[in-house]
Protein backbone atom coordinates (compact mmCIF):
# COMPACT_ATOMS: atom_id res chain seq x y z
CA UNK A 1 0.00 0.00 0.00
CA UNK A 2 2.90 2.65 0.00
CA UNK A 3 2.66 4.88 -2.92
CA UNK A 4 -1.21 4.52 -3.43
CA UNK A 5 -3.51 7.80 -2.33
CA UNK A 6 -6.83 7.69 -2.31
CA UNK A 7 -8.42 10.14 -4.27
CA UNK A 8 -10.92 11.64 -1.36
CA UNK A 9 -7.35 12.86 0.22
CA UNK A 10 -6.67 14.76 -3.03
CA UNK A 11 -10.12 16.23 -3.17
CA UNK A 12 -9.77 17.74 0.40
CA UNK A 13 -6.43 18.38 0.22
CA UNK A 14 -7.72 20.89 -2.73
CA UNK A 15 -10.75 21.95 -1.42
CA UNK A 16 -8.60 23.07 2.11
CA UNK A 17 -6.31 24.77 0.00
CA UNK A 18 -8.98 27.26 -1.79
CA UNK A 19 -10.34 28.18 1.50
CA UNK A 20 -7.41 29.27 3.16
CA UNK A 21 -6.48 31.21 -0.56
CA UNK A 22 -10.26 32.70 0.17
CA UNK A 23 -9.58 33.57 3.56
CA UNK A 24 -6.27 35.76 2.58
CA UNK A 25 -8.01 37.40 0.08
CA UNK A 26 -10.43 38.47 1.95
CA UNK A 27 -8.61 39.52 4.49
CA UNK A 28 -6.35 41.20 1.73
CA UNK A 29 -9.21 43.28 0.27
CA UNK A 30 -11.04 44.21 3.08
CA UNK A 31 -8.19 45.26 5.21
CA UNK A 32 -9.17 43.48 8.19
CA UNK A 33 -6.71 41.54 10.18
CA UNK A 34 -4.64 44.46 10.71
CA UNK A 35 -5.11 45.62 14.31
CA UNK A 36 -6.85 49.64 14.11
CA UNK A 37 -5.37 51.56 11.43
CA UNK A 38 -5.57 55.33 11.43
CA UNK A 39 -8.07 56.56 8.75
CA UNK A 40 -7.80 59.59 6.20
CA UNK A 41 -9.29 62.63 6.75
CA UNK A 42 -11.28 62.63 3.93
CA UNK A 43 -12.75 59.17 4.78
CA UNK A 44 -11.53 57.64 1.35
CA UNK A 45 -9.96 54.70 1.02
CA UNK A 46 -11.29 52.14 3.49
CA UNK A 47 -9.86 49.02 1.94
CA UNK A 48 -5.94 48.31 1.56
CA UNK A 49 -6.27 48.35 -2.10
CA UNK A 50 -8.31 51.83 -1.75
CA UNK A 51 -6.00 53.42 0.82
CA UNK A 52 -3.39 52.70 -1.98
CA UNK A 53 -5.14 54.03 -4.66
CA UNK A 54 -6.03 57.57 -2.75
CA UNK A 55 -2.28 57.96 -1.60
CA UNK A 56 -1.71 57.30 -5.40
CA UNK A 57 -3.85 60.16 -6.40
CA UNK A 58 -2.51 62.51 -2.85
CA UNK A 59 1.00 61.89 -5.02
CA UNK A 60 -0.66 63.20 -8.12
CA UNK A 61 -1.87 66.16 -6.58
CA UNK A 62 0.99 67.31 -4.99
CA UNK A 63 2.58 67.12 -8.55
CA UNK A 64 0.03 68.61 -10.09
CA UNK A 65 0.38 71.65 -7.67
CA UNK A 66 4.31 71.81 -8.19
CA UNK A 67 3.62 71.75 -12.02
CA UNK A 68 1.44 74.81 -12.23
CA UNK A 69 3.63 76.82 -9.29
CA UNK A 70 6.63 76.15 -11.65
CA UNK A 71 4.53 77.10 -14.42
CA UNK A 72 3.00 80.36 -12.51
CA UNK A 73 7.11 81.52 -11.84
CA UNK A 74 7.60 80.80 -15.50
CA UNK A 75 4.83 82.99 -16.22
CA UNK A 76 6.19 85.73 -13.69
CA UNK A 77 9.59 85.61 -15.69
CA UNK A 78 7.89 86.57 -18.65
CA UNK A 79 5.74 89.19 -17.95
CA UNK A 80 8.27 91.15 -15.46
CA UNK A 81 6.88 89.53 -12.16
CA UNK A 82 3.45 89.69 -12.78
CA UNK A 83 1.74 86.46 -11.65
CA UNK A 84 -1.05 85.19 -14.25
CA UNK A 85 -4.65 86.25 -13.97
CA UNK A 86 -6.18 83.35 -14.37
CA UNK A 87 -4.66 79.36 -13.65
CA UNK A 88 -5.39 78.57 -17.88
CA UNK A 89 -2.89 81.10 -18.90
CA UNK A 90 -0.63 78.74 -17.72
CA UNK A 91 -1.53 76.46 -20.60
CA UNK A 92 -1.27 72.99 -18.67
CA UNK A 93 -4.14 71.28 -19.79
CA UNK A 94 -7.20 70.96 -17.45
CA UNK A 95 -6.48 67.81 -15.46
CA UNK A 96 -3.89 69.96 -13.48
CA UNK A 97 -6.41 72.67 -12.22
CA UNK A 98 -8.11 70.14 -10.14
CA UNK A 99 -7.31 67.59 -7.70
CA UNK A 100 -7.39 63.97 -8.83
CA UNK A 101 -8.92 62.90 -5.47
CA UNK A 102 -11.53 65.45 -4.74
CA UNK A 103 -12.24 66.40 -8.38
CA UNK A 104 -12.41 70.34 -6.38
CA UNK A 105 -10.63 72.91 -8.28
CA UNK A 106 -7.73 74.13 -7.40
CA UNK A 107 -7.30 77.93 -5.25
CA UNK A 108 -5.35 80.83 -7.29
CA UNK A 109 -4.85 83.95 -5.95
CA UNK A 110 -3.50 86.36 -8.88
CA UNK A 111 -2.49 88.44 -6.70
CA UNK A 112 0.11 86.62 -4.83
CA UNK A 113 0.23 83.70 -7.34
CA UNK A 114 -0.53 80.98 -4.63
CA UNK A 115 -2.43 78.50 -5.48
CA UNK A 116 -3.23 75.44 -2.96
CA UNK A 117 -6.05 72.38 -2.94
CA UNK A 118 -8.62 72.48 -0.66
CA UNK A 119 -9.64 68.78 -0.58
CA UNK A 120 -9.44 66.99 2.94
CA UNK A 121 -5.95 66.65 4.00
CA UNK A 122 -4.31 68.45 1.34
CA UNK A 123 -3.95 71.96 2.82
CA UNK A 124 -0.28 71.30 3.15
CA UNK A 125 0.86 70.73 0.05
Amino acid sequence: MIGRTRQGDTLIGLLVTIAIIAILAAVYFTGKGTGETKGRKDGIGRTIIGRSIAGAKDDVCRSNLGQVRAAIQIARANADDAPPADLKETRLGDSFYRCPLGKEPYVYNPETGEVKCVHLGHEKY
